[in-house]
Parts: C-alpha cells; structure tokens; sequence
C-alpha cells in the first residue's frame, strides 16, 4: 500500500490524543462543580484533543474508500484483523475490570452477568463498552465500506460528496437533540450511521476545491474551533443551572465545533509533507501498532495514573502531569504491543509464498 507519511503522523497524534482525553476526564469530571483552576487545565488538554475519533473516521474512510475490494479476502481480514481481535479484548477488559475490582468473587459476579454473551451484548448491542464502543461503529464502517464504493461508481464522485454532507448533518442533528435531552439510545454497532458523514468525506474532501485553501487557513480554523469547544465547554459547566441542554455537548464527536476542528486537522495533514526521515521512521513504527495502543491503553493508564498518585499530589501539578502521564503510557503501551508482536513471530509460522496475508497490519485495521 502507498505509504503516506503525513497521515502516518496524523495517526500517532490522534491516538495520542485518544489517551489524553482518557487521562483527562477524572480531573475534568472531578472539578466540574469546584470551576477551578484544574478543571481548566483538563478542559484545555480535553478540548485540544477532542477530534481524535472523528479523525480516526476520516483517515480510514480515505484509504478505504478508494478502491474496490475483493470481497472474499476483503471479509476474510476484517474478521481475522478486527473483529476477532475486538472480541478478544472484550473479554479481557471484562475480566479486568471484574478481578481488579473484586478478585475471585469479581469473577464470578462477570459470570453471573452473563460472561461472554454479556460482554457481547453490552458492547455490539447496546451502547456499552468504555472506550472499545469505538471497535462495533468502526467494524459497521468496514462492512459498509464496499457497498458505499459500489455507490461512489454509479453516482459520481459529487453526489458522493453531498451524501456524506448529508449523513454528517444527520450525525449533528443527533448530537443536538441528544444534548438537549432526547437521548437516541443506538447500539454500539448500528451507531456507524452517523459517522458515515466523517467516514465519507474523508475519501471526497481532499478531491475537492477545499484542498486549494493554504495550511495556515486550516490551521486557523482548527484552533479557532478548538478554542470554541474550551471557551463553550467552560460556560455550559459554569452555568449549568441556567442551560436547557447537557454541559458536556460540545465534547460530542458530532458537535459542530469538533467537526470543524476535526476536518480542518484532516486537512491541513493532508497539505503536509514530511520530508523529516526521523519523523518518518518514527511513524512508520508506531502505525502498525495504533490499534494494539488503542485496545491496551487503558489498562496501563489505570496503573500509571496509580502510580503518580502515590509518588506526588497530581492535582498540584496537573499542567504537565496531564501530557506527561499520557506520553508515558502511549510508550508504554508501545512497548507492550512490540513484544507481543516479537512473542506472536515465535510462535506463529512465517507464511508460505502466494499465502494471503493476514496480519493486523496489513488488515483492515490499519486503514485507520
């Protein structure tokens, strides 16, 4: 596959910023009602890294979108580079979560849950999950992937472009009537639907007119966005007696601010050229990777944020604890996922010439 070491980077950044919104959220949520100086530094840190989802969307419908797929091999690495790997750690967030919690009887209260099935259940097809709710709405894009190319080719590529402007406005709408109060409870899997927008366009925005704006337009656009989800954010919380909609609605995926910000990002990496070989080395190791960070990272995250909380008062020093914390555990999780892939080429056989490959990096996990 052509290598595009713009995006590569814009990759490592989003799950960077996928892990910083993680490590934010308790200082956020915990001096919400206090309005002090901490809840501004979390809401800083948060709002800077609020498109890491929506970026997600747009990179992998820029690759996937592109060209038609054999649909026997196409499937075939999806279930053994995505869905399987979901389902694995599925379970073991599961199990996790209960034997953290509660040791052996933890494990026995998962079982009366309804173990496996319970597991499935809450995060296909309810709207469960913590952070893998992602994992079923990015696997609902994948299997749409070759019907949405199938209409690309008899529509052309404009009615291509106004159809994901119409699905991300279908995804907006929902946003603002869930934050207003009517809350649209979608399964995990099924919520593919809105993000069709951001999942669309991503493959139409870079061929449009929109790719002659410079780099310092996109940039200017990005920031300004991002500084209106901080400043928004602030005054919904400080007033929250007084609003007549959810506080946290400008977090949202879908709000109108984060899908600016989001797709002025996607596009001012699209204008970039990294001409740095370090920073293409860099990249090019941790792609491969990305999906494996994103599955482990929170467990390391709740041992590293432990950790910190033991050797110093965090909340006296959350301007850096916050980046420091999470480039410690995207390392970390790094690191993990190099030696599973060593330990995985101990045991797994080399493939054979003319054997399909279907490792997690060349499946369609790495599309993202």
């Amino acid at each position: 596959m052509e290598r595009k070491d713009n995006l590569d980077l814009l990759r490592c950044l989003s799950i960077l910023m996928v892990i910083i919104i993680h490590v934010s959220a308790t200082h956020l949520l915990g001096n919400a009602a206090k309005m002090n100086t901490n809840f501004a530094i979390a809401n800083f840190y948060d709002s800077i890294s609020r498109t890491a989802v929506p970026l997600f969307v747009l990179l992998s419908g820029y690759f996937t979108l592109r060209k038609s797929k054999n649909l026997t091999t196409y499937f075939k690495k999806l279930t053994l580079g995505l869905i399987i790997p979901t389902l694995i750690w599925m379970v073991l967030y599961e199990v996790f979560e209960y034997l953290d919690t509660g040791g052996w009887n933890g494990f026995i209260q998962f079982v009366k849950d309804g173990g496996i099935w319970g597991s499935f259940d809450n995060l296909f097809l309810n709207n469960l999950g913590r952070h893998l709710w992602f994992m079923p709405m990015f696997i609902g894009l994948q299997i749409l992937a070759p019907l949405l190319i199938f209409i690309r080719k008899h529509i052309g590529e404009v009615a291509f472009f106004v159809l994901g402007l119409f699905f991300l406005a279908i995804g907006l709408l929902e946003a603002f009537f869930a934050f207003r109060g009517t809350d649209v409870v979608i399964a995990n899997l099924f919520s593919c639907v809105l993000y069709l927008g951001y999942f669309i366009l991503g493959y139409s925005l870079p061929k449009t007119i929109l790719s002659r704006l410079k780099k310092v337009i996109w940039f200017a656009i990005f920031a300004m966005s991002t500084a209106a989800i901080y400043f928004f954010t602030n005054w919904a919380i400080g007033n929250i007696g007084d609003i007549n909609f959810k506080p946290l609605y400008f977090y949202d995926y879908l709000s109108i601010f984060v899908v600016i910000a989001a797709i002025s990002l996607f596009m001012l990496f699209t204008k970039i050229q990294i001409r740095s070989t370090g920073l293409q080395k860099i990249s090019r190791s941790i792609t491969p990777h990305i999906f494996f960070i994103y599955f482990v990272h929170l467990i390391i995250l709740r041992y590293v944020t432990r950790f910190f909380a033991e050797i110093m008062p965090i909340e006296h020093h959350l301007s850096w604890a916050i980046p420091l914390m999470s480039i410690i555990i995207f390392i970390l999780s790094y690191i993990v996922s190099l030696l599973f892939s060593l330990l995985k080429s101990l045991f797994v056989k080399k493939k054979q010439r003319g054997t399909p490959d279907f490792k997690m990096m060349n499946s369609p996990i790495e599309k993202v």
